[in-house]
């Protein structure tokens, strides 16, 4: 959601009533059961977006650590219509790029597991993963080898997740182009997961994101239009319909609304299960 923050310490974040308004207005829309959810500091401001008296929030554990920070952070998490019954996991903590030293610096992937009647559990993690390495190769510069290793992480959690014959989605901001020709993290992905254990909902989702992007150098607003998807859905095939397979698409804000309004850099990537 672009630093949603009530902090007022970053450009991106500084939002006034009618913008949350529609931030609102764009959620009711979509109507979303579960949301996945990036980029927001804390329960107060994702309360301005989606009605805490409908949705239950599940936010990373990194919350906690920094609940009396006087700065924004990006937190991952879920949002979950009341009614649906949640196991609240621990985070996936691998992601963060722990050392000895640290619980790392990165995001942690936020997990939870939805019960459903005569169904199996679905397993959710919501990502936010290395930015500064949208296709280029890995040796390339310090973010993607950064994000080589978060793919590594990542395939450790679906192969344990097959192992334990569990069912799971992943979704959020890989900010890597997974769908282009050649490109590295979706290949490297899929050669160290079980075969047959991994399905893109999002592979064919056209993109064309109209946004607005605050340059620093120039300190003024610009708008743009991303046309190469970086949030992307994966999921395991039993989580799917297998005869019918389940395409994501891109809900894509008006240039009325990115002309008026400070909405996020994203656009929300929808699937229905």
């Amino acid at each position: 959601m672009e630093w949603l923050s009530d902090k007022g310490d970053r450009v991106q974040g500084k939002r006034a009533a009618e913008d949350y308004l529609m931030m609102q207005t764009v959620a009711s829309v979509i109507d979303a059961d579960l949301i996945a959810f990036q980029e927001v500091d804390g329960p107060e401001p994702l309360s301005k977006v989606l009605d805490p008296l409908k949705y239950d929030f599940y936010f990373s554990d990194r919350v906690k650590r920094y609940k009396r920070s006087r700065g924004s952070h990006q937190f991952t998490g879920w949002a979950v219509k009341k009614g649906i019954k949640v196991i609240d996991h621990k985070d996936y903590q691998p992601l963060g790029l722990p050392t000895f030293l640290s619980g790392g610096d990165l995001r942690y992937g936020a997990y939870i597991e939805v019960l459903r009647e005569n169904e199996p559990s679905l397993h959710l993690l919501s990502i936010h993963l290395k930015s500064g390495c949208f296709e280029k190769a890995v040796r390339r510069n310090n973010s993607c080898k950064k994000l080589d290793r978060q793919i590594e992480a990542l395939a450790i959690w679906i192969n344990a997740k097959h192992k334990l014959g569990q069912e799971f989605i992943i979704a959020g901001d890989f900010n890597h182009y997974l769908n282009e020709r050649n490109e590295w993290a979706w290949k490297q992905l899929l050669d160290q997961t079980e075969p047959n254990s991994l399905i893109n909902l999002s592979a064919s989702t056209p993109a064309k994101c109209k946004a607005r992007k605050f340059n620093y150098r120039t300190k003024r607003w610009e708008h743009v239009v991303y046309q190469k998807l970086i949030d992307h859905i994966i999921a395991s095939p039993g989580a799917i319909d297998k005869q019918f397979p389940p395409e994501a698409k891109q809900y894509k804000y008006s240039y009325h609304a990115v002309a008026t309004y400070r909405l996020s850099d994203h656009c929300p990537v929808i699937v229905d299960l």
